[in-house]
């Protein structure tokens, strides 16, 4: 049977090497077994060394974990050096230990255990006496499931003087394999780094932690790695709650870098975000629909020239602005002045072309372009005060004729006033058919009567 104890715990032992890599966060406080193997000093037992010395060890380990992983342990064991089939020989150990476990290898987990403490000895052989022991281990650990742990450990225990008649110094190595029990480190944050060695307790959920608890930043962002969902954010752009960019005004270059962030939708911008007026007509490429403007032309919202006035001459180079609508131009925008209505020898003019519909004062269709140029030449010639006078034939009544001529002229005038020519330059006046230039009595003299005559009255 105690051939047998060597092989088992052996194999033990390199299940535990092979599984070391599952090392968790060793538990806060821990309660468990120990089960080992003790060879006693020939001293302790009176023995000469070539005699099979391996014994069974029993105990219990109660242990807290104080700062990073360092581990303070207290341990009660029991074990009875047995030399074979000659009990005579055998001695009980009754020992009490409190020590420390101090971590090295991070991902093997190995420690080494000093401890001080008190055993009582039992040979069957003598009495019983006391010593104080001192121990010093070397092992390996890791955690299961989270909260429990398995070890191993290798340690020589020295007894040195103490109470009783045994030997005054010996020392004697242990095998051990322990289980233990314990509760789970406190993770506050949920980071994965217990709090005993958290250097940022408060970190966020979900954020990428370094060994001791403290979130990164790769790209410097202000949004923790983990967190951020855009962890290649170009350096100084401005981030949302998910760690991704901003764009405000959607011109592709992101807000903190951007030096124009108000740009408007369309228009196209430069690196630093600003938009670009190739023609420099003040509307921003991207939304100028006519991008080789002239300079100095003025434009539309759109960015294409203005010819406010219709004159066919473009905003800003044209020197005469407000041109009524249908006068002639020269390139500079400006109206060329239209010759005068009246010769010099002469005070009426008769209007050609300007009719009415039959037995009314209605101006046909084709009257006002007539009109229109009447209109641009007194335009050009304010000075001159007209009086528009109205001709009928002889057909009917001569009450019913006088009082068409009024309205005819009348409907002249107004046309001429609602082209911009002031009121005060013009009067109306009927004549009915009491002023014919020609026959009545023929269809062509009754046509050549029925006119509009313009009469200058200064």
């Amino acid at each position: 049977m105690r051939r047998a104890l060597s092989p088992v715990l052996a194999g033990a032992l390199l299940v535990l090497v092979s599984l070391a890599s599952w090392a968790q966060q060793a538990p806060d406080r821990e309660l468990g077994l120990l089960l080992g193997a003790g060879f006693p000093d020939r001293e302790l037992t009176g023995l000469p060394q070539t005699v099979e010395r391996e014994s069974l060890l029993l105990g219990l380990r109660a242990a807290t974990t104080v700062y990073n992983d360092l581990r303070l342990f207290g341990d009660l064991t029991a074990t009875r050096y047995n030399e074979g089939a000659d009990t005579s020989h055998d001695v009980d150990e009754y020992a009490l230990r409190v020590g420390a476990e101090v971590p090295f290898g991070k991902r093997l987990q190995f420690f080494v255990a000093p401890s001080m403490g008190w055993a009582q000895f039992n040979p069957a052989h003598d009495s019983t006496f006391s010593r104080g022991i001192a121990s010093l281990g070397f092992g390996q650990r890791f955690v299961v499931g989270g909260s429990n742990a398995l070890h191993w450990e290798l340690r020589a225990e020295h007894a040195f003087i103490g109470s009783g008649s045994g030997p005054l110094t010996f020392t004697n190595l242990q095998l051990l394999l322990g289980y233990s029990f314990g509760k789970p480190a406190l993770d506050s944050d949920s980071d994965g780094v217990p709090n005993r060695k958290d250097m940022c307790p408060g970190t966020p959920a979900g954020a990428t932690v370094n060994a001791i608890g403290c979130p990164s930043d790769e790209d410097d962002d202000g949004a923790w790695n983990g967190i951020d969902r855009c962890p290649g954010t170009p350096q100084g752009a401005r981030i949302d709650t998910a760690g991704c960019p901003k764009d405000s005004d959607g011109d592709g270059v992101w807000d903190g870098i951007d030096r124009c962030p108000d740009t408007p939708r369309g228009a196209t911008v430069g690196a630093d975000g600003c938009p670009k007026d190739s023609d420099g007509d003040g509307v921003w490429d991207g939304i100028d629909r006519c991008p080789d403007t002239s300079r100095g032309v003025a434009v539309d919202v759109v960015g294409c020239p203005k010819d406010s006035d219709g004159d066919g001459v473009l905003d800003g180079t044209d020197r005469c602005p407000d041109t009524p609508h249908g006068a002639k131009v020269d390139t500079s925008g400006c109206p060329v002045q239209a010759p005068a209505l009246f010769e010099p020898d002469k005070k009426v003019l008769v209007l050609d072309g300007v009719s009415f519909e039959s037995d009314s004062a209605v101006l046909v269709e084709t009257s006002r372009s007539v009109l229109d140029r009447v209109a641009a030449s007194l335009k050009d010639w304010p000075e001159v005060r007209v009086e528009v006078a109205g001709h009928t034939d002889a057909t009917n009544t001569s009450a019913h004729n006088q009082k068409l001529s009024e309205q005819r002229a009348e409907a002249v005038r107004t046309y001429l006033v609602d082209r911009g020519i002031p009121p005060a330059q013009l009067t109306a006046r009927g004549y009915g058919e009491g002023s014919p230039i020609a026959d009545n009595a023929t269809p062509a003299g009754r046509k050549v009567n029925r006119r509009v005559e313009l009469r200058r009255l200064d």
